[in-house]
């Protein structure tokens, strides 16, 4: 569903020319050869496409990027996920992804003796579909990424969901942001003694960063810019959400 969704914005955004050389590249095989690196983290020069070069493919990628159609399939799909299902609850935390060639969105990672990296920011529901992504520089605080990443949900859930995060953002000004967003804090304090019980509903989103983790390509940021990483992000989160939610979307 998240394909044929990507498919109708590719052709509302760049319509099939009347005029000039007929384009060669289809976008099932665009999408297929996308979706291939997504998912096996391998280098574009490794790719061999049927008809055109791992060259067209690239820029295609890029070119769908540019005019941000990714998270916009995404956004749709989770859209209508949620007129379909009512989440029980959500949860936030975050997660680092390693960095190589990255230039932008990167920062010292104070749990990998300062190497750099770039951190990821979820909002996910009991599911454990995303609601939102964030990434900034790894040397952010979860603290103060609370109101951007609730800020960036694309579908907002009920009023009253309860919202459950780890002690790592106890404060009462998050507490505060967390009702002006209409949710109800379920934020751990931080006097809270750690159990199996405790953290049951909160591993969640422990799940969610290892079900993305099976996208090769994720694991490990080798994209210049986060834009590009994001996008590949969201094409992993429109997998995963139609895996996730089998009998709620519609046919």
């Amino acid at each position: 569903m998240f394909k044929n969704i990507l498919r109708i914005h590719v052709e509302r955004t760049f319509p099939t020319p009347k005029r000039g050389r007929p384009v060669r590249l289809t976008f099932d095989e665009a999408y297929e050869n996308i979706l291939r690196v997504v998912r096996t983290g391998m280098q574009w020069r490794q790719l061999r496409p049927a008809t055109v070069s791992h060259i067209t493919v690239f820029k295609t990628m890029h070119k769908w990027i540019e005019a941000d159609l990714f998270r916009a399939a995404y956004q749709r799909l989770l859209r209508l996920y949620r007129r379909q299902r009512r989440p029980r609850y959500c949860c936030v935390d975050s997660s680092f992804v390693k960095n190589i060639y990255g230039s932008d969105c990167v920062g010292r990672n104070p749990t990998d003796r300062g190497r750099m990296a770039t951190k990821v920011s979820a909002t996910v529901d009991d599911l454990g579909v995303p609601y939102s992504l964030l990434f900034t520089p790894a040397n952010q605080s979860d603290m103060r990424l609370l109101q951007p990443t609730l800020a960036a949900v694309m579908a907002n859930p009920p009023p009253g969901t309860p919202l459950y995060a780890d002690k790592g953002y106890d404060s009462l000004s998050n507490r505060r942001i967390c009702s002006e967003h209409g949710y109800r804090d379920r934020i751990f304090r931080r006097r809270t003694t750690n159990t199996r019980r405790t953290h049951a509903t909160r591993g969640v989103v422990e799940r969610f960063f290892s079900w993305i983790d099976k996208y090769r390509r994720l694991i490990v940021r080798y994209e210049r810019y986060v834009k590009t990483y994001a996008a590949m992000a969201h094409l992993a989160c429109g997998l995963l959400l139609e895996a996730r939610s089998q009998g709620v979307l519609l046919p």
